[in-house]
């Protein structure tokens, strides 16, 4: 495993260089990301107002869950940018030298490549988070830490899961593009609180299970409930949703070798 550790870090490094090479083009696609971030949680912060509130949640609650969302993106958004590749490998042919690889295809698919733009995500997220929590006396200290260590990858987990379920769509339809913008927009609604939309949508976003991304977390998180029955709910999410994956993964990969690549 160190062998391909340290070569998959040197692959790291140089695709980074690579990328910066083309500072305008890297800078631009930052700044877009950056400032429609800022722009959705200050619509959020201006239009609730000092004592508004949503759904029984606070102006700084909801911008806590937004950056919740964000942390939560981190690890697909700096490490997974190769799945969306997996189309055009697919087409090409390429993807075969996947099989020809001794470490499953799913697992390349996610090492890949590594994109900074993480960073931009991870910087966003933290300043969210922290605003928020700085406007709300009593939240933040040692047990909050430990919910959010606890919390926070099995979000990650699940969110990425989904979307690489949804980019796999493309084993079976030729292309992802429909399904992964559609999953898109739902897991975009997960970060709101599920008290704003009716019980059967509520229901559909528990069964997806787009619950596990960021509104039972923050139920712990803001809201005082106790942690080990969502942790241990969100375990099971996190391992179903892998064990959903990898499934999926099979059975994309089977009617690919069996349709002769």
């Amino acid at each position: 495993m160190t062998p391909f550790l340290t070569a998959w870090w040197r692959m790291t490094v140089a695709d980074c260089k690579v990328k910066l090479e083309n500072r305008a083009d890297f800078g631009l696609i930052i700044a877009g990301m950056f400032f429609t971030s800022v722009a959705s949680g200050a619509t959020l912060y201006l239009m609730l107002g000092q004592g508004g509130s949503i759904a029984g949640y606070s102006r700084y609650e909801l911008l806590f869950m937004q950056g919740f969302m964000f942390l939560a993106y981190v690890f697909e958004s700096s490490c997974c940018n190769a799945m969306y590749m997996l189309e055009t490998w697919l087409k090409n042919g390429n993807f075969i030298r996947y099989y020809l690889r001794p470490v499953h295809p799913l697992q390349m698919l996610v090492l890949e490549r590594f994109h900074p733009q993480g960073l931009v995500v991870a910087a966003t997220g933290l300043a969210f988070c922290g605003f928020a929590l700085a406007n709300l006396p009593g939240v933040f200290g040692p047990a909050f830490v430990l919910q959010m260590v606890l919390l926070l990858p099995l979000a990650a987990i699940v969110l990425n899961a989904i979307n690489q379920m949804a980019i796999a769509s493309c084993f079976f339809l030729g292309e992802y593009f429909p399904v992964f913008h559609t999953v898109g927009k739902l897991t975009d609604m997960s970060r709101y609180p599920f008290e704003l939309f009716p019980r059967i949508a509520r229901g559909a976003f528990m069964l997806l299970p787009l619950a596990g991304i960021v509104w039972w977390p923050c139920q712990v998180l803001l809201k005082g409930q106790p942690l080990l029955p969502v942790l241990g709910a969100m375990t099971l999410i996190a391992g179903g949703s892998v064990l959903l994956l990898m499934w999926l993964w099979r059975a994309g990969m089977r009617r690919y070798a069996g349709a002769g690549g």
